[in-house]
């Protein structure tokens, strides 16, 4: 099936987008690393309170990880052991 001009730009709109929210996403991760690093090396005259960097560096690194919520899922449906302790002498007493 042929796409249309229409869906083709579409296509192209979501790609553009895509590409600006990485940009975005690096430059922030960049700026975060750099604030924190600055920070922790005595680079500023004045303590910089590191929570607001940081929570954006681990916000905006996450954005890039897998899903790791279907990991764990897929693990528990695949953990068929089941495990019958009626018959078994072990405990305490």
């Amino acid at each position: 099936m042929a796409e249309t001009p229409q869906q083709k730009a579409e296509d192209h709109d979501e790609q553009q987008h895509s590409w600006l929210g990485d940009v975005v996403r690096v430059t922030i991760l960049l700026w975060s690393m750099g604030i924190l690093t600055a920070n922790y090396l005595g680079i500023f005259s004045q303590s910089v309170d590191p929570t607001f960097p940081a929570s954006l560096l681990t916000g905006t690194a996450a954005s890039y990880s897998p899903a790791l919520g279907k990991l764990g899922k897929k693990k528990k449906e695949d953990n068929g052991v089941i495990v019958d302790n009626k018959d078994t002498k072990a405990g305490i007493k």
